[in-house]
């Protein structure tokens, strides 16, 4: 399965979200200027699906997106956050994520919040990406 995580911006700053629609606060009126899929799945396997793999399944944020004017005003930290809260209420210890290597800027928010690099994509990817984790055990 998979969870939507979206932040609304407009009347008065963004009141982040979380999937099928629920919002903290109204929402109406606003547009989404930041939004990510949390789900789960094994985001280091050795080959993607349908190919099958014994590694153990995972939280993963995918599809992490910010409009580009609310950009550097904790749009991605705020969705970043709620997934972590909510990957632990599935109960899981750890929150995974891929960043292409062409992108620093998401790399230094990773890294800010916690994530380490667990790995690179093979070379047979065109776009390469790092494997990212961050422990969620307070």
């Amino acid at each position: 399965g998979s969870f939507r995580v979206s932040v609304c911006g407009g009347g008065g700053g963004g009141d982040d979200g979380a999937g099928g629609g629920t919002k903290r606060g109204d929402a109406r009126g606003r547009e989404v200027v930041g939004s990510a899929t949390l789900q789960v799945c094994v985001p280091d396997a050795p080959l993607p699906p349908p190919f099958p793999t014994k590694k153990t399944y995972r939280a993963y944020l995918a599809n992490m997106a910010v409009a580009p004017e609310a950009r550097r005003s904790g749009v991605a930290t705020s969705v970043i956050q709620c997934s972590e809260r909510v990957a632990k209420l599935w109960g899981f210890d750890e929150l995974w994520l891929h960043v292409n290597i062409d992108n620093p800027g998401a790399q230094r928010l990773y890294e800010g919040l916690g994530y380490i690099r667990v790995s690179e994509d093979p070379w047979w990817y065109l776009e390469k990406r790092y494997l990212l984790k961050r422990s969620l055990k307070d």
